[in-house]
């Protein structure tokens, strides 16, 4: 059975996210939308997951727990886990970046409660590298029972491909941009498995283009298909 998704989207945790990208907000989208699966992904932050995955449980849509890790390579890994607890097994082995953020250069982190209320600011520099590699995520990922994704290898900025020329066979599945030409996705679609996301910032980019078959639709079955990979033909 086909199921819709967006797993790769950014809350105000984010500091390139806008103020309305609040986790509750984005979860009703994804629901007004008919979206079957949702993620919110922030960069190298897992804390607006909890209450993602609470109002997903309020909407009726499946949220998968994630993150985009940046790597020493400056490439970005989207990370998805069955369980919150083991997205948070997993970030506690990520070393990454303490320095403190400058919210006048690269703008504000922002954490939200159920009513979309700021209750915090991130101190840490979000789109700092993380100092692990590309590889050694993936391995960490696929030990805790996740999947480690190349994010958007169809763009230039922080994708695998294009940082080093190449996507190695050890990842099963790969992801392109929702903007991707029917062309490239047939290209890549011949060798592995491929999930389209928005990487949204703001709400109007959020899509519904991101189609995939599952024997059922659980975050179980969801990720065990990404770590398996191979065409979704």
């Amino acid at each position: 059975m086909k199921y819709r998704y967006d797993l790769h989207i950014h809350s105000a945790l984010s500091p390139c996210a806008e103020e309305e990208m609040t986790p509750v907000t984005i979860v009703g989208q994804a629901a007004l939308s008919g979206l079957d699966f949702v993620a919110i992904a922030d960069h190298n932050a897992i804390g607006h997951v909890p209450l993602a995955l609470r109002a997903g449980e309020e909407f009726g849509v499946r949220v998968v727990p994630a993150v985009e890790v940046q790597t020493s390579e400056d490439i970005h890994l989207l990370c998805m886990f069955r369980t919150y607890g083991e997205l948070e097994d997993f970030f506690s082995r990520i070393p990454v970046s303490e320095r403190k953020n400058r919210a006048d250069i690269f703008g504000e982190q922002l954490y939200f409660d159920e009513d979309d209320n700021v209750i915090g600011r991130e101190e840490r520099m979000l789109l700092d590298s993380a100092a692990i590699s590309c590889d050694d995520v993936r391995e960490l990922a696929f030990s805790l029972g996740g999947v480690a994704v190349p994010a958007h290898i169809d763009r230039d900025a922080n994708s695998m491909l294009n940082v080093l020329g190449a996507v190695p066979a050890e990842y099963p599945t790969v992801e392109l941009s929702s903007r991707v030409s029917e062309e490239e996705l047939k290209k890549w679609s011949g060798e592995r498995l491929v999930i389209v996301d928005s990487d949204a910032h703001t709400l109007e980019h959020m899509s519904d283009r991101g189609e995939i078959d599952l024997p059922e639709g659980s975050v179980d079955a969801l990720i065990d298909r990404l770590r398996r990979g191979g065409s979704d033909a």
